[in-house]
């Protein structure tokens, strides 16, 4: 007998299908849709974000015991609107049609050619619980923008944001442009199982290999944001109040639960203590108290929470110094905002070096040379972002050179994720694909070249067989002078 979570499984899958269909039929017998009706779309969901943005602000607040209102009103709402009118103001442009050059002889023929950019058609986005409006925003102004539909799966980890998300998105769009799926894990699974005509996911890398898995079966093409363990290089000539101010600042912002929030430090050898010391006092300057701090960000949950305290414990039983910015009094039983770690002395063998850490600990170690720093971050995963503090022109120049990551920044980290004109995502294991602005635009576009042929027939006549004596001949002078030029070349 089926089990009832197959049951449950097999109707969740088919009410999306439903879903998915009637958007596709749709999509189809309306056409392409013009600029007006993208832009129109596009000025709805801004007026979503700004007309409820104290519903959004204290949500998400909900959902997460604690959720930073200034963070959450710069970011989800005006980061929100943002995206949003980026999007909308440089669409006009985006959709004209692009030409192309041709080689010459194709043009004295009466070629010339387009690049037009046609909506893929229906778009699956399953977005996580760490930025519930503002990812879900992002996605859905690339994806608009681009005339497609959309299907939205938000984390059942944040219900109460999937939630209201969900009665927006229902009173501001059609279902039939844009609709939100609510439930558990059981439904993320029938979603990604629909044969979308892409599919962006933000998450883990094991779910993500599990979304991929899924929407191979439909040959749907994918866009993963897949995060991992993003280092941080402090070079001997780095600012050291400078950096202590941008580390603090970018490994707490939404308590460390931030895609590419810095995971682990590499200092210079001697200068583990002094790191830590520095960055955990620009710590107590931007938070002088934890408990009840509205600025600071709790962890989502009480998994999630135990999960951090246990990588701290882990760390400790195998020999690593635990420095805290907490007081002597203990958090309140019910506040899972957790304090600053920092772990001096990890091993590769401690937790915090083996998964994404995903909060506020950070793990301090040391390196002998700026290529030593190099070789420990390229002999793990690929991360999504990688940071190097430091004034150091042949450090940069290597650093720059040789770490494989999807994106880096120097002297700073994460202001990277505030830009629209920078394209986004990962390398490897930490995800494929770009989005955001204009890569965006392009990821959900069909990007399909139109070529003009002249009605003049002569010079396509001649290419025709029967082939004339001299073709033959002309072909191999053009194959030996090209020879004899690449012969050259190797020469030099």
């Amino acid at each position: 007998m089926m089990s009832s979570s197959e049951h449950s499984g097999d109707w969740e899958f088919q009410r999306i299908a439903a879903l998915l269909k009637a958007q596709r039929q749709a999509f189809l017998a309306d056409g392409v849709p013009d600029l007006a009706s993208r832009v129109d779309r596009l000025n709805r969901l801004a007026r979503l974000l700004l007309d409820h943005h104290e519903e959004i602000v204290a949500t998400e607040s909900e959902d997460f015991g604690g959720r930073a209102p200034t963070l959450t009103r710069a970011a989800d709402i005006l980061g929100g609107v943002g995206v949003v009118m980026f999007n909308r103001d440089h669409l006009a442009s985006w959709i004209a049609p692009q030409p192309v050059d041709l080689p010459a002889d194709a043009v004295a023929a009466g070629m010339r050619a387009e690049v037009h950019y046609q909506p893929l058609g229906v778009v699956g986005v399953i977005t996580p619980w760490n930025g519930p409006f503002l990812l879900a925003t992002i996605a859905a102004a690339n994806i608009l923008a681009a005339g497609n539909r959309l299907m939205l799966k938000p984390s059942e980890l944040a219900p109460a944001s999937a939630a209201l998300l969900s009665r927006l998105f229902t009173r501001y769009f059609n279902p039939l442009e844009a609709v939100v799926v609510e439930g558990d894990a059981n439904v993320s699974q029938a979603f990604a199982r629909q044969p979308f005509d892409h599919l962006l996911f933000t998450g883990s890398s094991r779910v993500g290999r599990e979304v991929m898995k899924a929407a191979a079966e439909n040959l749907t093409p994918v866009t993963l944001e897949l995060g991992g363990k993003c280092p941080v290089i402090i070079g001997r000539s780095a600012d050291e109040a400078v950096m202590a101010a941008r580390l603090s600042y970018s490994k707490l912002i939404f308590g460390g639960q931030v895609c590419v929030t810095p995971d682990y430090v590499l200092a210079p050898k001697g200068q583990a203590r002094r790191v830590a010391e520095a960055v955990l006092g620009a710590a107590r300057q931007q938070y002088p108290t934890v408990a009840g701090n509205k600025d600071y960000t709790a962890i989502i949950n009480d998994r999630h929470f135990s999960r951090l305290q246990g990588l701290l414990e882990d760390a400790r039983q195998k020999g690593a110094e635990i420095i805290s910015t907490a007081m002597s009094s203990p958090l309140p039983a019910n506040d899972r905002r957790l304090p600053l770690s920092v772990v001096l002395g990890a091993t590769e063998d401690m937790g915090v070096m083996q998964e994404e850490i995903f909060g506020p600990i950070l793990p301090i170690l040391e390196y002998d040379h700026i290529a030593a720093a190099i070789a420990f971050i390229n002999r793990r995963d690929r991360p999504l972002a990688a940071y190097y503090f430091g004034a150091d022109a042949d450090e940069l120049k290597q650093v720059q050179a040789k770490v494989w990551t999807g994106s880096m920044v120097i002297n700073d980290a994460l202001c990277q994720i505030f830009y629209e004109t920078l394209p986004f995502g990962g390398v490897g294991p930490s995800g494929m694909g770009r989005y955001r602005g204009f890569e965006g635009f392009k990821t959900f576009s069909n990007q399909r070249p139109v070529v003009f042929q002249s009605n003049a027939d002569a010079a396509l006549a001649a290419q025709r067989p029967p082939y004339a004596a001299g073709l033959e001949t002309y072909l191999l002078n053009a194959i030996n002078g090209l020879k004899a030029a690449f012969a050259s070349a190797d020469d030099k």
